[in-house]
């Protein structure tokens, strides 16, 4: 079944809405339209049928029911993630149970909004799949640019504008609950040299090694006159990467919409360690979720490419 109820405004996101509730599409619907947030495209009420017409569609957007007929949400989630992996997925539903939110999110779901629909909720999920799309553009923009022309990381020469970069590093490892760590300097400190802030020469991030990032850090602290050898260093950032994770972790043990939960649990990790932590803390699994240091670092710095734009 499929409608189209469009807004007077220019279009932002065409959505697609599953749900074998009549009266649950067109909640979903006016809120979309009503608050300017974009088009509804299409409506489905069982999940068998509602693949293809997604893939005719081809919608910014998808919304769909934990509990349809036929087949399960999360069984749609994940043949329209083989579909396109990229495409932001957004779970409703009167389950609250954790195994079934954790199992909606590894199976692809950007966002889980419970029912009974509550429109500020669904305006603030929407804003962040807003700001997590423009994230990707952003970062693939860059991309683009760093295959075409060879661009930097670093932005600005302008000396208010690297306090500003500095600043907003200091933030997000505050957010992460590390800024109090030992390693929050040296990251700080791999910040200052991507973007140049001390040598004048932006870098790209993926240019560099871990271990060449260590050694930078080691030779500004010999620039410093301190003495700090560069296993120290790395062991330094690993744990307060780990720390990170575990802060991150607790924030969805807690509640599964933390907004830092949900901003840094797959910019800055993988999410399947992620939630390997959370199984961790919540005595559940003796093992600990993995941090790859590499991606951690690169999503800092992609965090503050997107707040700079």
């Amino acid at each position: 079944m499929q409608t189209h109820l469009r807004r007077r405004e220019t279009v932002n996101y065409n959505f697609f809405i599953v749900d074998d509730d009549p009266s649950v599409l067109a909640i979903l619907s006016k809120i979309i339209v009503n608050r300017n947030l974009g088009d509804v495209i299409g409506t489905n009420q069982t999940g068998d049928s509602a693949v293809q017409e997604i893939k005719s569609l081809k919608p910014d957007i998808v919304i769909i029911d934990l509990l349809l007929p036929k087949i399960d949400g999360i069984t749609l989630v994940r043949q329209l993630k083989d579909y396109d992996p990229d495409l932001p997925l957004i779970m409703i539903s009167e389950v609250q149970a954790k195994d079934m939110v954790s199992k909606a999110y590894e199976s692809g779901v950007e966002f889980y909004v419970n029912k009974p629909i509550n429109v500020i909720e669904v305006v603030n999920v929407l804003k962040r799949v807003d700001e997590k799309i423009s994230m990707k553009q952003v970062i693939s923009s860059f991309k683009n640019a760093f295959q075409s022309i060879g661009a930097l990381d670093g932005f600005s020469e302008n000396p208010k504008e690297q306090n500003q970069i500095v600043d907003q590093a200091r933030s997000i490892l505050a957010e992460i609950g590390v800024l109090s760590e030992a390693g929050a300097k040296e990251l700080l400190m791999i910040v200052e040299f991507i973007y140049g802030i001390y040598d004048k020469k932006p870098k790209r991030v993926m240019d560099y090694r871990m271990i060449d990032l260590y050694e930078a850090v080691h030779e500004r602290y010999e620039s410093l006159n301190e003495s700090v050898q560069t296993r120290t260093i790395e062991q330094r950032i690993r744990r307060t990467a780990a720390q990170a994770m575990t802060t991150i972790a607790q924030m969805g043990v807690e509640d599964f919409e933390h907004q830092y939960f949900v901003r840094y649990a797959h910019s800055l990790f993988e999410y399947k360690e992620v939630r390997q932590e959370m199984m961790y803390i919540e005595g559940q699994s003796r093992d600990r979720g993995k941090v790859n240091i590499k991606k951690f670092v690169t999503g800092i710095m992609q965090e503050l490419r997107y707040n700079n734009q």
